[in-house]
């Protein structure tokens, strides 16, 4: 089964579920949409949210600040992770930016 297609993705999410803008560099990190995150946030409903991948967010940062990896992976935590807007803030899958040290170690 192939990965759903951005028009896919965005045809199953809530009207209320937000997307990380700018769009234009963003959404090449859009990989699917989920009812059932698996994050730190308190959610209450079951409204479908979009699923970004960490890896391609950090791709679309430093292509739309210019910046290195290391202040992308900064402006991530800060700015998209850790900014709850509510229910309809979009969750995250692939390599945990938290543990960034953790591949230097083993």
């Amino acid at each position: 089964m192939s990965p759903p297609t951005r028009e896919e993705i965005l045809a199953r999410l809530d009207e209320n579920a937000l997307l990380l803008e700018p769009r234009e560099f963003f959404d090449s990190a859009l990989v699917d949409a989920t009812d059932d995150p698996r994050d730190h946030w308190p959610r209450q409903t079951r409204m479908v949210v979009a699923v970004y991948d960490r890896e391609k967010c950090l791709d679309a940062i430093m292509a739309w600040l210019g910046c290195d990896d290391e202040a992308a992976l900064d402006w991530l935590r800060c700015n998209t992770e850790g900014a709850w807007q509510g229910e309809g803030t979009p969750t995250f899958r692939g390599m945990d930016p938290y543990d960034d040290e953790e591949a230097e170690v083993n």
